[in-house]
């Protein structure tokens, strides 16, 4: 018996290993392809194929972050506003579902709010407030739940920075957030090769221009 047990438990490791092994073969070829992106199409590839290994990973929040992720980026570079809250009403169901499987996880806040300016972009006047609004909850709880993160302050110091000065906006109040964010990414160092790293370069090259 003691032996059937032990056969059972290695062929468990074995396996357990082998999935694991997979899924992140599978993750780091996709997000090889998401760091290459460059056009509209190419996101939603990324967007794609991260989905797909979501379908397979119910117990992980990374895939569903990253479809959601592509999907955001491609509302930002796509001048055709009248698709924007259609791919934004997905990206919100993949953020939801990563919060189903990781509550607390302070990268699913700040993609969070990486993607209320993208719906603020269909309709400035009329939804600025509402979303700006529900943006800086998401950045509170993020830089609570973690005050080292560099992309919540990015987010911040970009937010900022394209807001008008009389509202609290401006260069001026912008660039000190940004510099946070520099020294925050300078130390910042990702849990897994597989966990969120993105915004450094964006920060650094808006920080050059003030």
């Amino acid at each position: 018996m003691k032996t059937l047990t032990t056969l059972l438990f290695t062929l468990f490791i074995l396996t357990t290993n082998a999935q694991s092994e997979k899924y992140e073969q599978a993750m780091s070829k996709a997000l090889e392809s998401l760091n290459q992106a460059t056009t509209n199409d190419d996101f939603i590839t990324a967007a794609n194929t991260f989905e797909r290994i979501s379908m397979n990973e119910k117990n992980e929040w990374l895939p569903l972050y990253y479809s959601a992720y592509a999907n955001i980026v491609v509302c930002y570079v796509n001048p055709d506003k009248e698709q924007t809250d259609a791919i934004l009403d997905k990206a919100q169901n993949f953020i939801d579902q990563a919060f189903k499987v990781a509550p607390k996880e302070l990268e699913l806040f700040v993609l969070q709010a990486f993607l209320y300016p993208a719906r603020i972009t269909v309709d400035p006047m009329g939804r600025g407030v509402e979303y700006m609004g529900k943006m800086n909850q998401a950045l509170d709880e993020a830089i609570r739940l973690n005050p080292e993160n560099p992309r919540s302050y990015y987010l911040r110091a970009i937010t900022t920075l394209n807001m008008p000065e009389a509202f609290g906006g401006g260069a001026a109040l912008a660039k000190p957030i940004f510099e946070t964010a520099k020294e925050k990414f300078d130390k910042f160092r990702p849990e897994t090769t597989l966990s969120p790293n993105w915004g450094k370069e964006q920060n650094e090259q808006e920080l050059s221009k003030l």
